[in-house]
């Protein structure tokens, strides 16, 4: 799910990365990245979807509807929506959803200052964005309040939604907003072993950090992390994880912690010689455990301490070579430190983990070698045979804000523009592919297609594929036809 507003580090660093020309382009705006109350939608469906409703957080859902839909449903067809197919995917059809969306549902009321002078103050949806889970679809939009000449004197209100079929949607609870942070919004969601791990964070264009996690078993109500008792002083720069649990990383590359529900957090003891000469990029976690990347010193290769010490030393000072590295834990407590075939030394290793679902992981090599290795079980990598298939994980075009690769954790999907050019990189609409062992298998795609650009956000759920632009929402219903 993700992805992290997705998605390398794990959500939100390959967010970044992937997200810069598109903000850049869109002038550094971005579309934004969820008492326990029944998820279930107003017209509860008849269909696979209202068996979500008393599904378990970490359920699967594996039910297969009765028939695949052979043509665009009608608008009242919507009322019960199943659930998609549990194997693979090979097309999918788009329904246009008759319904205000909940981000404008949602939004408070804006209001008319007395003063004869003043503007009226405005309410707007500044960011938003939605994530798929096993039981359903949770949504989160940021709304802005502020005169008409400017932000003077403005506040924002993060209001949640949910949804079991990404159809039917109800408004959740308003989130508190941290006081000093105007630009914190919810950029990416995940799903653990007890349920649902929103990050919040700040900034833009590449230059972002967490602000805070809230933690939900049901995907209604939802509960803050304490950001100083679960870190300390750290500055959080990546968190992302899966049904093993979940990982953050600093800002340094220092520090790791990991966490099955996302209150308690525990550092990982990096000082073991597993770790020795290491720095850590990214984590993530999935069903066979915790996986952190990063790149270690390769000793004797080249050091740069002498000609430190001597400027006038030759050769000139060269920064010592490092190589990419992974460790992987069943726990969280006991790491062992996994080889990378064919790994490249270079100067600048910068390292990112992708889940592709919950059973394969991606890492890749950023800013060395830009190789990629996948893995089924985070102690044995292999190189991706044809990477080109994962281009859009180390391309930083044709991607809005939220990242080009989502998973709900059963299904991982790509989305891109369809004949994407320089001037128009998002093209004439959204090409979809989702991962199998042998790589991306294009779907094939038919109905009222949504339009595709950086305003857009969307998430892989039980139900298919949920697209919306904030203003109209889209549900993809896929086949394994």
């Amino acid at each position: 799910m993700g992805s992290r507003f997705v998605s390398g580090r794990g959500w939100r660093r390959f967010s970044a990365l992937l997200a810069i020309a598109a903000v850049a382009a869109a002038g550094c705006v971005g579309a934004t990245a969820s008492g326990s109350l029944s998820i279930s939608p107003e017209a509860s469906p008849t269909g696979n979807a209202s068996a979500l409703v008393s599904a378990s957080p970490s359920a699967t859902a594996t039910a297969s509807p009765a028939a695949e839909p052979t043509s665009t449903p009608a608008a009242t067809d919507l009322a019960t929506v199943p659930l998609a197919p549990s194997g693979a995917w090979k097309s999918i059809r788009w329904v246009s959803v008759p319904a205000t969306t909940p981000f404008i549902e949602a939004a408070p009321s804006a209001t008319q200052t007395p003063e004869l002078d003043a503007s009226p103050l405005i309410t707007d949806v500044t960011s938003f964005m939605v994530a798929g889970w096993s039981r359903g679809f949770v949504g989160f939009a940021l709304h802005t309040t502020a005169t008409d000449w400017g932000a003077t004197g403005s506040n924002t209100t993060t209001t949640t939604s949910y949804s079991s079929d990404g159809v039917h949607w109800h408004s959740g609870v308003v989130l508190q907003q941290h006081p000093s942070v105007d630009d914190t919004d919810v950029r990416a969601v995940f799903e653990g072993p007890a349920g649902l791990l929103a990050v919040e964070e700040s900034g833009a264009c590449g230059d972002a950090w967490v602000e805070g996690l809230l933690t939900s078993s049901d995907g209604v109500t939802w509960q803050a992390v304490d950001m100083k008792k679960a870190f300390g002083k750290a500055v959080i720069w990546n968190v992302s994880g899966g049904s093993a649990g979940f990982v953050a990383v600093d800002t340094i590359g220092q520090a790791v912690w990991t966490s099955r529900d996302g209150q308690s957090w525990a550092p990982v003891k990096l000082d073991t010689p597993a770790f020795a000469l290491s720095r850590i990029d990214d984590g993530t976690a999935f069903s066979a455990g915790y996986v952190i990347v990063g790149s270690t010193e390769l000793t004797g290769a080249r050091s740069c301490g002498v000609t430190i010490a001597d400027p006038s030393a030759k050769p000139s000072p060269t920064p010592p070579l490092r190589v990419p590295a992974v460790w992987w834990s069943s726990d969280g407590a006991d790491w062992v430190k996994t080889q990378l075939p064919d790994a490249k030394a270079a100067e600048t290793i910068q390292m990112s983990v992708q889940r592709l679902d919950d059973h394969t992981l991606a890492a890749f090599d950023d800013d060395g070698s830009h190789d990629v290795w996948v893995s089924n079980d985070g102690l044995t990598w292999k190189p991706l045979a044809q990477p080109a298939t994962l281009d859009q994980f180390i391309s930083d075009s044709d991607c809005p804000y939220q990242g080009c690769f989502k998973t709900d954790g059963r299904h991982g999907i790509q989305l891109e523009g369809l004949n994407g050019t320089l001037d128009n990189p998002y093209g004439d609409g959204m090409l979809l592919s989702t991962w199998t062992d042998g790589g991306l298998v294009t779907l094939a795609q038919g109905g009222n297609q949504p339009p595709y650009d950086f305003h857009t956000d969307w998430a892989v759920g039980p139900t298919g594929v949920v697209v919306t632009d904030a203003d109209q929402l889209w549900l993809g219903l896929p086949s394994s036809n």
